[in-house]
């Protein structure tokens, strides 16, 4: 039997990580087994085998692939920081809820996988270039004078990962309309981060 070539070898891998981004979120970590990522696949067990140990090894490339081809944020010239992060939080939230490989993906980070250090590890790298978009764009609110320079800088960076998750709760589970989902969620995010420039009590 001829060797696979190197496109074909890919096409396989990929095969397998597509299947297996819809198992692992269907089901998690812990209960998925090979044979339900094959046969999603429509592989054989062998296939599977033949380029991944073991379903860590499928799950962790599974995760990197979709988190290294997330788009980056746009920064927008012609808007002012704080509203740059106010589209950087709104980019945040659509991505943990409109239905795409990083919803799926970051869904099983948070909810589907056990205490493996190397899922662990991508989920907790995941948020650090979050807190790191959050830094810069904050960073820039300041020389541009839009917050004081003697805010309490970890406070606030702290204050905007929660808009980010508290507004997602409210738009993931909460019972808002289609149609009024991210009208609110903009509002919330807008409101919200209006509070920076205010002083505290």
């Amino acid at each position: 039997m001829a060797r696979k070539t190197k496109e074909e070898a890919q096409k396989t891998r990929d095969q397998i990580l597509d299947a297996a981004e819809h198992v692992f979120y269907r089901n998690g970590f812990t209960i998925t087994t090979m044979a339900e990522i094959a046969e999603a696949a429509q592989l054989s067990r062998g296939a599977v085998y033949g380029h991944y140990k073991g379903k860590l090894e499928v799950a962790t490339a599974m995760a990197e692939r979709v988190i290294q081809a997330a788009s980056p944020f746009q920064h927008q010239p012609a808007l002012n920081a704080l509203c740059n992060l106010k589209e950087y939080c709104l980019q945040e939230i659509r991505s943990y809820i409109e239905p795409s490989s990083i919803q799926r993906v970051l869904f099983f980070l948070y909810i589907g996988i056990d205490d493996s250090p190397e899922l662990l590890h991508l989920r907790f790298a995941w948020e650090k270039k979050r807190i790191a978009q959050i830094d810069c764009l904050l960073k820039q609110a300041i020389a541009q004078g839009e917050l004081s320079a003697d805010v309490d800088f970890d406070l606030i960076s702290l204050y905007c990962q929660s808009i980010i998750e508290g507004v997602f709760s409210i738009i993931y589970f909460g019972s808002l309309s289609e149609s009024q989902r991210w009208q609110r969620a903009e509002q919330l995010c807008e409101y919200g981060l209006q509070r920076l420039s205010m002083p505290l009590f």
